[in-house]
């Protein structure tokens, strides 16, 4: 439309959006740039109590393990990529799941579970689909031996996941026994506590009683921004 004006409102603005609707400058080095033709950032949203400061209460939990000296001093596990998969590994274990899942549900049930008149709800974000599945039987197995029938959760990944040395098929719908469409309104259900995530629901996901998230892989720039945002709601 002829002389007509667009605007983009995003939290985590890209360099595509940016060079689509930001306002062009000329930069040092003669280059156009663009950049946002307002700005309100985080800070002032949270000094105004729009949003919720969510690092406010940020607290680091290390996992220490060992790996035997032979593996470290053999050249074929001297590469970053060498290293990840080790550390995937490790992280994936039974006796470091199982170790987690009672961190987690521990302080949860402790400290989060009364907070908004008793109907809190948590997320935990896992490295990969694996992760997610076998912390789903882990948590769901913790949760059958301590008898706590209040703490429904569930699980959200894309496509099937196999494990290593079981034949079985796992998908999100078989393990949560509802449909994917089905899964945000039967977890904003009060006795639906706690929502495993493997790269889903951690954008674009409102649910207001989110007051903690057990965060089990890294990221960083965007990725966390729009992660750790979803504790910024204000129920």
């Amino acid at each position: 439309v002829k002389n007509a004006n667009y605007y983009a409102f995003t939290a985590t603005p890209k360099n595509k959006t940016l060079q689509m609707f930001g306002t062009p400058f000329e930069q040092p080095d003669g280059e156009i740039g663009h950049r946002p033709f307002h700005e309100y950032t985080m800070k002032q949203a949270i000094e105004e109590e729009f949003i919720l400061d969510v690092l406010t209460n940020f607290m680091e939990y290390k996992t220490y393990y060992d790996i035997n000296k032979t593996i470290e001093d053999d050249p074929l596990y001297k590469s970053a990529k060498a290293k990840k998969q080790i550390a995937r590994l490790v992280d994936l274990t039974e006796e470091n799941i199982e170790k987690r899942v009672q961190i987690i549900v521990e302080h949860f049930r402790s400290i989060v579970m009364r907070e908004l008149g008793g109907t809190a709800k948590a997320m935990i974000v896992t490295a990969s689909r694996h992760a997610a599945v076998k912390y789903k039987i882990a948590l769901e197995k913790y949760i059958r031996q301590h008898g706590y029938d209040d703490l429904g959760c569930f699980v959200a990944f894309s496509g099937k996941v196999k494990l290593s040395g079981d034949d079985t098929e796992y998908t999100e719908a078989g393990m949560n026994g509802i449909t994917e469409k089905q899964l945000p309104e039967t977890f904003n259900k009060d006795e639906n506590r706690i929502l495993i995530v493997a790269n889903k629901y951690q954008t674009g996901f409102d649910q207001p009683r989110l007051c903690a998230m057990y965060v089990l892989k890294a990221f960083k720039n965007i990725a966390a921004v729009q992660t750790l945002s979803r504790l910024n709601r204000i129920c």
